[in-house]
Order: C-alpha cells, then structure tokens, then sequence
C-alpha cells in the first residue's frame, strides 16, 4: 500500500561510480606494470641463458686452439665515426650519436655472413624486384671479371663473426658439395678472394673434417638459440621462429666498383632476450674476452674507451646507453 512516501532504493551516486571506476583503473595499471615487469625480467633471463650458451661454446673453442676466437674488425671501433649505409664508406660524425656508438662497439661483430647457395638465387631475385638487389652469386658473375685486384681484396663478401669460428664454415655453405666444388653450393670464385684466404687455411676438405670435428663438442649449446640458424652435424640450432635461412642486406661492393648492384647474403647470429644481436669483444692475445647485451634500452657503448675521456656531455650520454647493459665476462 502506497501511504504517499517514495520509495527508497539503494543506489550508486556519481561520485560512487568514478570512485570504483578509478580504483579498477588503478588496479589494472597495477597489473599491466607487473606483466610489464615480468615481461622485462623472462627477457633478461632468456638473455643471461643465451649468453651462457655463448659462453660455453667459447670454452670448448679455447680448449681446442688456445685463444678465443681472433675476429677481425668489421668497421671503425671510433663510436664518433658514422658509416654510409649504403656505400660502407666512413667519415668522421659532428656529433656522438647512439647508432655510431652502438655500430662501433659492434666492429667485432657475433654473426656470421656468408654468400648464398645457388639454388636461392631465383627466389632472391623475385623477393627483392624491383629493388636493385640481386643474387651475391649473380653479382659476383657481373662484377668479378672487371673488379680491380686492388678493390677486389678490400671486398668484404663475407662477415667473420664470432660464430663464424663457433660454427662449421663449410658445412654451413654447403658441405660435401663445396668440398668437390660441384652441385649447391655459392659461387666458388668468392673462396679466391684475399678475405676468405687471410681467414681460413688449407683445403676446403681438410678445413671442413676439422671444423665438423671440433665444433661437433659444443654445437649441442647452440641447440634452438640461433637467429636463422637449421639443423647442423644433427642439431637443430633453429631459434624457435626464426629459422634460416635469414637474409642480410642489401650490402655492395666497394663505391666505385663496376656493376655496382646491391647483394644480400645468408646470416646466422645469436639475439638476445630483445631481438638484437649479443655483442663481443676480444682484443690481441685473444685470451680474455667481453660479452654483453644493450639491454631494453638498445644502446651501448664501446667498452675500450674510458668514459672518463669523454666531455661531460658525451659521458652523460653514453652512461646512460650502458647503464642497462648485462654484461657476462670470461676473465
């Protein structure tokens, strides 16, 4: 019965209903921080795993000849050196900026490029039309004829990277094929040229039985680790995902080199928890050496030149590009 009075029914106010919308705001940016965090952290964990892998690969190197391995500089060590991307050629920078910086501690590089086998030259040639980049082995027929010697040894076809001593060279390029010189394999001119003979010795074959010999010890610490990697000496070093192969590019032949078309050419590196390639560094006798990652932030900075000789401003700079860096020594 209806005695005149209204009725009363409980109710949010206004107010009430930005209150819990706030607080379920503030509890879901709660959330998102810590799977942001958790996220950060399994990065940096799948990094310190990688490197450890690294690591004892490295051992098992020194182990069996004595020094870590010898890579030569690929590039300018100077971070306040910039470097064309598409000549290569290197000029001094006004400025220090983190792309020269992180290119410069990068000059001993980790991965390893080398020249695609024949049987991918026709599925180069179609991924990449149109774009003035062609098969390295195509390039090769095109330019090596008519190449000067003087510019032919500065030819930087391949990338001897960290891996490129960690991994079996020729087995990677094509095995028993290279090996008789026949069948799928790159184009064997590139194996005359003065930077493939100043950094391997003796036959194709004899090289391959030592190499597969060796590396066969630690191979089983790169199993599932390697960017554009597949199965070698029965272990499948494919990163989950991002199997081979991998092609890097576009890279060219010295500026002013006839046929001057852009090349791409097979890679295979180690990345960390990030994406980006771990880097190394090892200076003459070989016996001790540096492995790091940039960290979330993605810049480092060359660990062979003081930050106390920088201006104020540069250090400032480049200490923070290092201060997220994780950094694995040997010694």
């Amino acid at each position: 019965m209806n005695n005149g009075k209204q009725d009363k029914r409980a109710a949010f106010t206004l107010i009430e209903m930005m209150v819990v919308v706030a607080i379920i705001g503030v509890l879901i940016a709660g959330v998102f921080r810590l799977m942001g965090a958790a996220g950060e952290s399994n990065k940096k964990a799948l990094t310190i795993a990688r490197m450890q892998k690294l690591q004892n690969a490295l051992s098992g190197f020194y182990a069996e000849f004595g020094t870590y391995p010898p890579v030569t500089q690929h590039g300018s060590p100077d971070p306040f050196v910039a470097q064309n991307a598409d000549s290569g050629q290197e000029e001094k920078a006004s400025s220090l900026l983190a792309q020269n910086a992180n290119r410069a501690a990068a000059c001993q590089p980790i991965g390893f490029e080398y020249p695609n086998v024949k049987s991918l030259d026709d599925f180069i040639n179609t991924r990449y039309q149109g774009e003035g980049i062609m098969s390295v082995n195509q390039q090769l027929g095109q330019t090596a004829a008519t190449l000067p010697k003087s510019e032919w040894k500065d030819v930087k076809i391949f990338r001897f990277g960290v891996l490129s001593y960690l991994l079996p060279r020729v087995e990677l390029m094509g095995g028993e094929d290279m090996v008789r010189g026949s069948g799928d394999t790159p184009d064997l001119n590139f194996f005359k040229s003065l930077q493939w003979s100043k950094n391997n010795s003796g036959s194709l074959a004899a090289q391959r039985t030592r190499e597969n010999r060796a590396v066969s010890r630690w191979l089983p610490n790169f199993e599932k680790s390697l960017f554009g990697g597949y199965p070698l000496l029965g272990i499948d070093t494919a990163e989950p995902d991002q199997g081979g192969p991998h092609f890097t590019g576009a890279n060219e032949y010295p500026a002013g080199a006839k046929g001057g078309n852009k090349y791409v050419l097979i890679g295979i590196s180690i990345r960390d928890g990030w994406g980006r390639d771990l880097y190394y560094y090892s200076a003459p006798p070989y016996q001790s050496y540096r492995v790091w990652s940039a960290g979330p932030n993605g810049f480092t900075f060359p660990p062979w030149i003081s930050l106390e000789s920088l201006s104020v401003s540069d250090r400032k700079k480049a200490s923070a590009w290092v201060a997220d860096d994780v950094v694995r020594f040997d010694r």
